[in-house]
């Protein structure tokens, strides 16, 4: 027994020395915000276990699936998870917004929950434009440039350790749980833990050397000023940032939950809005259909700042259509849907703010143009392209720097329409991924757009005939200027999502559909495609049992996981995790 002792005190040794330098856990790029980056591609770019060669081979597969105590709010339910690697020394994890003001804490590896919180917020009566709740995803600090924050690992990274690390009480040692396994363990009761609010009138603690942006190089934007200093370990694993029902910003510690500020009031109580993202200092989100009477438009807050000050823009005209986007340079894009508009109020348009004051600096717009997805940007030939797709099926590529030209209303390119008169763009977002390419040859940029009913375009493609949805491949062609070439069509999808692309694989979701009187509704299945070539190397079969809530999708750490209406997460990869000798 002795022996034994010794040998566990050496292992942790040297996993504590070797945590400052490594992060410890599963392999793979991490999702930081919904849709991924910045630039909402939806695209990791590198992950060390998916790959198209491994995805062609068996044993990607349901990993877990834990169902949590999230009442749906119409068919609002479950929000797209962010992932923190290394929490706690150890445990991967996935923070997930639930509809009626839950937050919860998922250990990737196996779906044990490792803490939740429910605000006391009042919830209002739910309609069909306004659904109340909680109505987007929690969202960490993102990079603009997405190297920095989609390549946590790379191609000869090993697979890294897969060790459970949430304790038990004295006594009852590690909880296990098989990974493919039974069910994990019983989420404990949703309580709110108490906030910790800095002293106010207290002398700040001395400045930390100044990293990226003018941020201290060990601040947390948002927590106390004393907190995140010392040594490695001393030093929190980082925060993540939700927003209530009743419009405040929660600034939630990662290993506990715990508010590390006091909660800050951002938009107005009730209203509806977009996935926010964090980026600096500054954290953005977009308010659409005057729910709660919050006009349209977009909001910023100062994560830095004690008083926590906040900006608008108000479009004065239409609401705010999908997730606002930001390119490599830092500048807001959002896409506005039809209104009418007021003095200089803005709708059917593509709107550029300045990040810091969010004024007006230029905007694309075409009256008859009805835009349904937000914006989604890739860099091409050291240029940031907008692309974004309108209600009658267009895709319609804008420059950045320019989004309109000189008169406003001319685009790069403007595709003719891909869908048939019955078919509608599916969800509120296109995806997008480059393709490494030899030197010297030019990279070939890819845009998807997910399409319920038939597309008119495909109707011969290899994965057959389409009558429900697909997923459309379209790659951007620069030969005779910008222009975009169909590649390929998916198989047929009952409610695509908009698809997840990791190192050149494409998961396209069939979410699935609500029971309803005439029918009994219908599953979701994930299925994966060679993204260059549009052949199916996997799907999920029978694996789940609900159709998927809208905009609950996500991956990162080597898995896939998408959360179901009913409040059930499910976690897809491949089961290679660590041995466990009692």
């Amino acid at each position: 027994m002795r022996n034994q002792r010794l040998v566990f005190v050496m292992l942790a040794s040297c996993l504590l020395a070797s945590a400052g330098f490594a992060q410890v856990g599963r392999g793979g790029a991490q999702w930081l915000t919904a849709m991924a980056d910045a630039q909402r591609t939806s695209w990791i770019r590198v992950d060390d276990k998916i790959s198209v060669a491994t995805m062609s081979e068996p044993g990607f597969e349901l990993q877990w699936r834990v169902t949590l105590a999230n009442a749906p709010r119409g068919l609002n339910a479950m929000g797209s998870g962010v992932t923190a690697n290394g929490v706690t020394l150890f445990v991967p994890m996935s923070i997930v917004t639930g509809s009626s003001n839950n937050v919860y804490a998922l250990d990737n590896d196996i779906g044990y929950v490792v803490w939740q919180r429910h605000f006391d917020a009042p919830l209002p009566p739910i309609t069909t434009s306004c659904p109340g709740g909680i109505t987007s995803a929690a969202t960490r600090i993102v990079a603009l440039d997405v190297s920095d924050t989609a390549t946590s690992s790379n191609a000869n990274a090993g697979r890294g350790a897969g060790y459970r690390s949430v304790i038990g009480e004295p006594g009852e040692g590690v909880p296990l749980v098989s990974r493919a396994g039974g069910p994990p363990p019983a989420a404990p009761p949703i309580q709110a833990p108490p906030a910790v609010a800095p002293a106010r009138g207290s002398n700040p603690a001395a400045p930390a050397p100044a990293g990226r942006g003018g941020q201290a190089a060990d601040r947390i934007p948002g927590a106390p000023q004393t907190v995140g200093r010392g040594g490695f370990l001393s030093r929190p694993s980082g925060v993540s940032y939700v927003i209530s029902s009743d419009g405040m910003l929660h600034v939630l510690g990662l290993a506990s939950g715990k508010d590390l500020q006091r909660p800050a009031p951002m938009l107005p109580a009730n209203a509806k809005w977009s996935a926010p993202i964090a980026v600096g200092t500054t954290l953005y989100a977009a308010t659409s259909g005057t729910c709660g009477n919050a006009p349209n438009g977009v909001w910023a807050i100062d994560l830095d700042s004690d008083t926590k000050p906040v900006l608008s823009w108000k479009t004065n005209g239409g609401g705010i259509v999908g997730n606002i986007a930001l390119t490599s340079s830092g500048t807001l894009i959002a896409a506005i849907g039809p209104g009418q508009t007021a003095g200089d109020g803005k709708s059917n348009a593509i709107v550029a703010l300045d990040p810091k004051t969010l004024q007006l600096k230029d905007w694309f717009s075409q009256p008859a143009t009805d835009f349904a997805t937000g914006p989604t940007i890739v860099r091409h030939n050291d240029k940031d392209i907008v692309a974004v797709a309108t209600r009658d099926g267009r895709i319609v590529l804008l420059d950045a720097d320019a989004l309109g030209g000189s008169d406003h209303m001319t685009p790069l390119f403007a595709s003719k329409p891909l869908l048939t008169s019955a078919a509608a763009v599916s969800g509120d977002a296109l995806a997008a991924w480059q393709q490494a390419s030899p030197p010297a040859q030019p990279t070939d940029t890819w845009i998807l757009l997910p399409v319920r009913g038939r597309p008119s375009v495909g109707n011969s493609d290899p994965n057959g005939a389409i009558s429900q949805g697909a997923v459309v491949a379209l790659k951007l062609s620069q030969s005779g200027g910008l222009s975009l070439e169909t590649a390929w069509v998916s198989h047929d999808l009952a409610a695509p999502a908009a698809p997840i692309i990791v190192n050149g694989v494409v998961f396209a979701l069939a979410t699935g559909a609500p029971p309803a009187p005439t029918g009994s509704g219908s599953r979701a299945v994930l299925h994966a495609y060679d993204g260059a070539t549009g052949k199916r190397l996997w799907n999920s079969g029978a694996a789940m049992t609900g159709f998927a809530s809208p905009g609950s999708f996500w991956s990162g750490l080597g898995q896939i996981y998408i959360g179901g209406h009913d409040g059930t997460v499910y976690a897809f990869g491949f089961n290679d995790e660590r041995s466990y000798t009692k």
